[in-house]
């Protein structure tokens, strides 16, 4: 047993059978996508979230899972400094408490994972960087602005 533990809360959610865990605090509030916006199935969007434009990312385009989505979609809303966006996932699953586990250096560097954590079922979920999230959602959101 390691001598120092990162413990977080999380949320976890579903991406193509797969959980991923997002940190707690950065979670704003959850929403169901438009159904407009779930047939268009395009990788980033943007949602107005009460009168204001929210740009969104798809997690599952974003780290090319396959299949399709379901037909019923959800955004998460998550806020890293001032800045705030949406992330659209398949399924919502709660909060938890999460114990860190780093990386091998073979899966660092990839855009938007901090770490990961050993589920209950003994899989492995990713957990999020959110502030990189945002960087690559506010990225496309402004070069589609701009095209």
């Amino acid at each position: 047993v390691p001598l120092t533990l990162a413990i977080i809360q999380g949320f976890k959610v579903e991406v193509a059978g797969e959980i991923y865990i997002l940190p707690l605090d950065a979670v704003v509030e959850c929403l169901e996508l438009p159904r407009e916006e779930t047939a268009a199935g395009a990788p980033f969007g943007v949602v107005a979230l009460r009168g204001k434009p929210l740009p969104y990312l798809r997690l599952r385009r974003h780290f090319g899972a396959a299949g399709e989505a379901p037909a019923r979609e959800n955004v998460v809303v998550v806020q890293h400094g001032s800045h705030a966006a949406g992330i659209a996932v398949d399924g919502l699953h709660g909060e938890s408490s999460t114990v860190i586990k780093p990386l091998g250096a073979m899966f660092r560097g990839i855009p938007g994972v901090a770490g990961s954590s050993i589920l209950g079922n003994g899989r492995v979920a990713l957990i999020l960087d959110v502030g990189g999230l945002l960087r690559e959602t506010l990225r496309r959101a402004a070069r589609e602005v701009a095209a």
